[in-house]
């Protein structure tokens, strides 16, 4: 059986959708008969590299190898420098994990990671990696070229601009694959009656150090075109965040119009998801990742659900599969919004027949074209 080893500086468990979609593309690794070993740092006073503890979060069966490795750099330490101290951390565990399976002559087809700095190490050393890479930033534009000296290396943009904005030689072109995020199908299985006129948000509350806008939709609730017709439920921490959000809730005695259910299982996250008509994607502008390239896994849960999507009229949202079918409001823009919302309720959800193509099974199945070839 061909192994597949996931190299990475993320933490697990954590309710960030960047581990979720790291778990389900190894869940469907494991299915197409691929040999997975999960190797990530314990970095986090929750972090466990027990299977049975990332079972239960992620919700899976699949037979997984993880394993967890010391940590003992400053990160999550020092709040001052905080950037600083996890570009350092992050970069010298990389190093340092790489040269000891390098050492102990570890074998895999090959090794896949969101981490620029182990593609780096990994491809001086001439292994076969695969880089995932989900946003950009001054080191990734300098290591990506690095990495792909090494003709054995392959990165994944999520999208075309992504690749665009990286500026790459075209002789490089056939080392790279522009290939978006996908849902777990096999989560959403069941038929599920919609509670009309209900909308949902699902994520962390605080992204990049900076809250996701959930102000907005508070606020307008506060126009009776919506808080008489519609329910709001938010999904996501941290608490602290929920807490604050609730204070405002209470100000505005909309307590019976919106809810706000922490964090959740998978399980139930996927519950409330089917259960809505409607499922939101707000982030704020003052972050690049959010408007130029992100592929929320939100969203493509939302389409699976069976939900009709209402989104911030972003450049990145306007490149997601059936972008035609999003309903867009501008920024902070309450009277577009309200009028995306009754706009997204006349419509009907895309068929889950016309999902196939944008299901993990089919990503992973590509990623593994890729590793074969």
């Amino acid at each position: 059986m061909p192994k597949i080893c996931y190299l990475t500086y993320q933490s697990f468990p954590s309710e960030k959708a960047n581990t979720i979609q790291t778990i389900s593309n190894l869940k469907y690794f494991v299915k197409n008969g691929y040999d997975v070993e999960l190797i990530f740092p314990l970095r986090e006073k929750n972090s466990s590299d027990k299977l049975e503890d990332l079972e239960k979060y992620y919700n899976f069966k699949e037979k997984i190898k993880i394993t967890g490795v010391k940590h003992n750099y400053p990160f999550g330490k020092i709040n001052f420098l905080k950037k600083l101290f996890f570009i350092l951390s992050h970069t010298l565990w990389s190093r340092k994990i790489v040269k000891k399976l390098l050492t102990s002559s570890y074998i895999a087809e090959a090794f896949f990671t969101r981490s620029e700095w182990i593609s780096y190490f990994l491809s001086k050393n001439n292994k076969n990696v695969i880089y995932e890479c989900h946003q950009l930033s001054k080191i990734k534009r300098i290591l990506i070229p690095l990495i792909l000296k090494n003709k054995k290396s392959k990165v994944i943009f999520l999208n075309q601009k992504l690749l665009t904005q990286t500026k790459l030689e075209k002789s490089v072109y056939s080392q790279i694959t522009v290939l978006h995020n996908g849902v777990d199908h096999e989560l959403f299985q069941k038929t599920v009656d919609k509670n009309k006129n209900h909308i949902i948000f699902v994520g962390n509350l605080i992204r990049f150090d900076k809250n996701r806008n959930i102000d907005f939709l508070i606020n307008s609730f506060k126009d009776k075109r919506l808080s008489e017709k519609h329910h709001l439920k938010i999904i996501g921490g941290p608490d602290v965040e929920v807490a604050r959000l609730n204070k405002i809730i209470r100000n505005n005695n909309l307590e019976d119009k919106i809810e706000t259910l922490g964090r959740l299982s998978r399980k139930k996250t996927i519950e409330e998801i089917e259960k809505a008509e409607i499922g939101l994607l707000i982030n704020s502008s003052k972050n690049i990742h959010s408007t130029d390239f992100t592929s929320p896994l939100k969203y493509f849960e939302y389409l699976m659900g069976g939900l009709k999507v209402v989104a911030v009229d972003f450049p990145s949202h306007k490149v997601l599969p059936f972008a035609e079918n999003i309903n867009y409001f501008r920024e902070n823009n309450k009277e577009e919004f309200i009028k995306s919302i009754y706009s997204a309720s006349s419509k009907k959800a895309i068929s889950k027949r016309s999902l196939e193509d944008i299901t993990v099974d089919l990503r992973v199945k590509k990623i593994i074209e890729i590793i074969e070839n």
